[in-house]
């Protein structure tokens, strides 16, 4: 008796959640058109994976021509371009060779485009550093 007693807040707990997890769902199940029409945000994400390696990553639900470019600044040069309708796709690309200057990776999906601007600068830097004091002889 005791472990129904341990087991039965559980239960109630779980009954609660699933039924608040499963209205919302249902919800948009029953109005796809209204879903489709105010979901027109096409996110697009860089993350840096490596040394000079980065991952765009580009969120496309409308299957709409998506276009990911590398382009260099001071010439428009394109560097780097792919094409895809996936709902979901990504590329990697890597930095590394490409001499100093500033690029941009540019996402054209439909008619939005995100930009986003990449400084490539090699720096020396020079440091000093005081290790803590070495405690040589006590007198």
């Amino acid at each position: 008796m005791k472990t129904l007693f341990q087991q039965a807040p559980r239960f109630v707990l779980f009954a609660a959640l699933a039924s608040v997890g499963f209205t919302p769902l249902a919800h948009a199940q029953s109005e796809p058109e209204a879903a489709a029409t105010t979901n027109t945000a096409q996110p697009v994400y860089i993350d840096k994976v490596g040394n000079f390696v980065y991952l765009v990553r580009v969120s496309n639900p409308a299957q709409q021509l998506s276009k990911v470019q590398l382009v260099r600044q001071h010439d428009g040069a394109k560097l780097f371009e792919a094409t895809s309708r996936k709902p979901s796709f990504g590329h990697k690309i890597n930095v590394q060779k490409l001499p100093d200057g500033e690029y941009t990776f540019v996402v054209k999906t439909g008619s939005e485009v995100h930009q986003f601007v990449l400084d490539l600068r090699t720096t020396t830097e020079r440091s000093a550093q005081l290790n803590a004091p070495a405690v040589v002889a006590m007198h």
